[in-house]
């Protein structure tokens, strides 16, 4: 399943909240593992690009591509 149509308003939701962190890491990138997206809340089927990213205070978040861009771009807005 593709990153739901209100991921935009989620991730920014979870970043002001402090559910996301902030943007930097380190990433990995690899075949969907039909685990829960942590932008969008939706799975990220075997058939699609996960992004899992390792925080800066180690816990570990995963992607769909469009949400893992939808992160960094309002994560960095937020930095200015």
């Amino acid at each position: 399943m593709p990153s739901s149509p209100d991921a935009a308003e989620k991730i920014r939701d979870k970043l002001v909240t402090g559910r996301l962190p902030d943007v930097g890491g380190i990433a990995f990138t690899g075949v969907g593992t039909r685990e829960i997206c942590d932008g969008c809340d939706s799975a990220i089927l075997s058939e699609e690009l996960e992004y899992e990213l390792e925080a800066r205070d180690r816990r570990t978040f995963r992607f769909h591509v469009r949400c893992v861009l939808l992160w960094q771009v309002y994560g960095r807005q937020r930095d200015r």
